[in-house]
Order: C-alpha cells, then sequence, then structure tokens
C-alpha cells in the first residue's frame, strides 16, 4: 500500500479541522465553513480602511436614491376590526343587489339583432 501524497494529507487535515470547526454548533450557522476553515490557517487578512481618497470619493448614501437590501418596515394596512368587517360586506351585498336589479332590468329590453353591416366592394383603379 502506497503512502498518501502531501496533497492528500493536507486536504484530509483540512477536512479534519472543517469537520471539527462545524461541529462546534452555532458558529456553523452563522459563518461560512470556508472562510472558517481560512482564518483558522491564517490565511485570511482583516481589510481596514482604505485611504482617505477613496472614502472622500464616495457618495454621500443618505443622497443616492436607491432602497436598502435589508428593508425597511412597512407600512401595513390596520386590520379591521369585526364590525368594520361586516359594514364592508353588507356595503358589498347591497351592491351585489343593486347590479342584480339594473341587469333584470337590462335583460328585459327585447332588442332586435343586428345584421352585419355590408362592406363595400373594392374598385380596381
Amino acid at each position: 500500500m502506497k503512502a498518501p501524497t502531501f496533497s492528500r494529507r493536507l486536504t484530509l487535515f483540512a477536512s479534519l479541522i472543517a469537520l471539527a470547526d462545524v461541529s462546534s454548533g452555532a458558529a456553523w450557522a452563522q459563518q461560512n465553513p470556508l472562510r472558517m476553515l481560512t482564518d483558522k490557517l491564517n490565511w485570511t487578512t482583516e481589510a481596514g480602511d482604505g485611504p482617505d481618497f477613496v472614502s472622500q470619493s464616495r457618495p454621500d448614501p443618505g443622497t443616492m436614491g436607491f432602497s436598502p437590501l435589508t428593508g425597511e418596515e412597512k407600512k401595513r394596512v390596520p386590520v379591521k376590526t369585526p364590525d368594520q368587517v361586516k359594514a364592508d360586506m353588507d356595503r358589498l351585498v347591497k351592491a351585489r343587489g343593486a347590479a342584480d336589479a339594473k341587469a333584470k332590468g337590462l335583460n328585459a329590453v327585447k332588442a332586435d339583432p343586428v345584421a352585419p353591416n355590408k362592406v363595400a366592394p373594392i374598385k380596381d383603379e
């Protein structure tokens, strides 16, 4: 049996470290496992503040006019009370009754069927 190569050993070692970090519980739910692995191996760095000209050249976020991705609290329609719901239902039932009465009146009127219009003959010039 051949001994594992260095790259396989490194892969196995990295997998074991990732498995140990994953099994640590709550940290798994909040972080990227690859980021956790690279942090443990000291392969990542913290990005500090950029130079002054970078922060000065950025527009003011208050005047950019974009919608934040995190979302703001939406203004929702207030919940109606049972009395308001009953009043709305009564109004809709009354409107339905008026529409039915109007439809009955319109259906009572007999109209002659309309014959299709004759198309004028096409004359060649």
